[in-house]
C-alpha cells in the first residue's frame, strides 16, 4: 500500500563517501542509497576507508559486509581512531545481505564491497532491501572493484552489475590516477541528490592527500 507524507522540515543526518568528493556530488542521506563502482585498488581503498571513518566520526554505527576478506583495521585507522561502533560480517548473497540490514541499528551506514558478486540477486529483493533502507534510515553504500568495464556504455554497465541503478540517489565510477607523485581522482557522476544535477558528468580533482595516507 503506498504512503505519502510531507516533507520533514528538520535537516537529515548525512555522511559524507569521500570528503573531496562532497563539493561535488554532495553526500549520503539518512534512508539513501549509492552504488559505486571502482576500477583500481586504491580508489577501492579510498572510497571504503573514507566514508566508514566519515560515518564513524560522526558518532554513527558503521557495518562492512563482504564475502572476502578485504578489510584492515590499519588502514581504517590512517583516518579514525574510534572504532568502538564498527561491526564486519561476511555475506554471500543477496538474501543474506537482505538479513543483515534487518538486524543492524537504525541510522547506521552499511558498507557492501563486492556487491555484484553476491548470488540469488533478483529485482524483488532489491525492491525489497530498498524498502528496508527507507524505514530503518539506513546509509547504504554498494561498492563492486572491478577491472572490466565499458568506459563508452556506464549505463548498461551499472544496470549489468547493480540490476536497478534508479533506486541509488548516487551513482558513481571512481578511477585514482597518479604522475610524479600527484593523484587524482577521476569521476563519472550519473545520478546525484537533486542540488548536485549540474555537475552530472566528468570530473578530475586532486587528491593528493588522501590518496598519499593509503601509499605510506
Amino acid at each position: 500500500m503506498p504512503m505519502f507524507f510531507k516533507p520533514a522540515s528538520e535537516e537529515k543526518k548525512k555522511v559524507g563517501l569521500i570528503e573531496e568528493l562532497s563539493p561535488l556530488v554532495g553526500e549520503l542521506e539518512e534512508g539513501s542509497m549509492a552504488a559505486v563502482v571502482t576500477t583500481d585498488a586504491l580508489a577501492q581503498a579510498i572510497l571504503q576507508y573514507s566514508s566508514l571513518a566519515n560515518a564513524l566520526n560522526s558518532g554513527i554505527t558503521a557495518y562492512y559486509l563482504e564475502p572476502t576478506n578485504g578489510f584492515s583495521l590499519k588502514l581504517l585507522s590512517k583516518l579514525s581512531e574510534n572504532t568502538e561502533n564498527l561491526f564486519l560480517g561476511k555475506i554471500y548473497t543477496l538474501d543474506e545481505l537482505s538479513s543483515a540490514l534487518e538486524l543492524v541499528g537504525d541510522n547506521s551506514l552499511v558498507f557492501v564491497s563486492n556487491f555484484s558478486i553476491l548470488e540469488n540477486q533478483s529485482r524483488e529483493k532489491l525492491i525489497k532491501m530498498r524498502r528496508t533502507v527507507d524505514e530503518k534510515g539506513l546509509f547504504l553504500i554498494l561498492s563492486h572493484n572491478t577491472l572490466e568495464i565499458n568506459e563508452l556504455d556506464l549505463n548498461s554497465e551499472f544496470r549489468r552489475l547493480f540490476n536497478i541503478p534508479e533506486l541509488f540517489e548516487h551513482l558513481l565510477v571512481l578511477r585514482t590516477s597518479g604522475y610524479r607523485g600527484h593523484y587524482r581522482m577521476n569521476i563519472s557522476v550519473l545520478r546525484a541528490p537533486p542540488e548536485f544535477v549540474k555537475n552530472i558528468g566528468e570530473h578530475s580533482i586532486p587528491i593528493d592527500k588522501k590518496a598519499k595516507l593509503f601509499l605510506i
